[in-house]
């Protein structure tokens, strides 16, 4: 009852998206903090309609001063993975804008998905540590934007770059060192809707959620 009222009360405050498409379509962000996930999420959601659900801004909806803990990301995780359910169920286009650094958070997203029969497209964006370290040490000086709402700062990059689960499945992967956020959005575009274009003319590949067949030289087959 808990976890559904704060789900209700959460999802009523996260902008609706227009029906694209019976189970919906996701997209699923991997990264850790600081690679410049969120940039890229926001130049998307300006180029294609859908609706963002971020793990960042769910936290501050639950918490004023997030602590990272293990007991809060699992809360905040099994919010998020309700309302997108939700979100998928009414037709929307839905972005995950999570870290997602373990692969069995990702595989239970992909469950979510092939329950909806929404397909999944994932992306991995990657930076080099230095440039992930001097923006996480420019967001502790107050020099961020003003949509950024992470908290997570070299520490927290530490313990999770040593965390991480490698991905694994077909995935594009976009590096934000020296590419604009805006030019990587717009090749995620193009991903995206292939995968949608795909997944309805292959039943087995919507089904399977990310198997499928690109020839971006981005795209990992693993």
């Amino acid at each position: 009852m808990y976890l559904h009222r704060i789900v209700t009360d959460i999802d009523d405050i996260i902008p609706a998206a227009p029906f694209v498409r019976p189970g919906g379509s996701l997209m699923m962000m991997v990264g850790l903090p600081g690679t410049g996930k969120s940039s890229i999420v926001e130049n998307l959601s300006k180029i294609v309609p859908c609706t963002v659900i971020s793990t960042d801004n769910v936290r501050l909806q639950m918490r004023n001063q997030p602590t990272y803990t293990a007991a809060e990301m699992m809360l905040v995780y099994e919010v998020c993975y309700s309302i997108i359910e939700v979100r998928l169920k009414r037709g929307q286009r839905v972005i995950f804008d999570a870290s997602n650094y373990l692969a069995a958070r990702r595989e239970h997203l992909a469950k979510i998905g092939r329950r909806c029969g929404a397909p999944v497209a994932i992306c991995s964006v990657q930076a080099s540590q230095d440039t992930i370290r001097d923006r996480l040490r420019e967001r502790i000086y107050g020099k961020r934007r003003e949509t950024d709402l992470s908290d997570a700062d070299w520490s927290v990059y530490k313990w999770m770059v040593e965390a991480q689960e490698p991905v694994v499945g077909e995935h594009i992967i976009l590096d934000t060192t020296s590419n604009p956020p805006d030019v990587l959005a717009d090749k995620l575009k193009r991903y995206w809707l292939e995968r949608e274009d795909n997944s309805e003319s292959n039943i087995g590949l919507q089904s399977k959620g990310w198997d499928g067949k690109s020839d971006d030289s981005n795209i990992n087959h693993r």
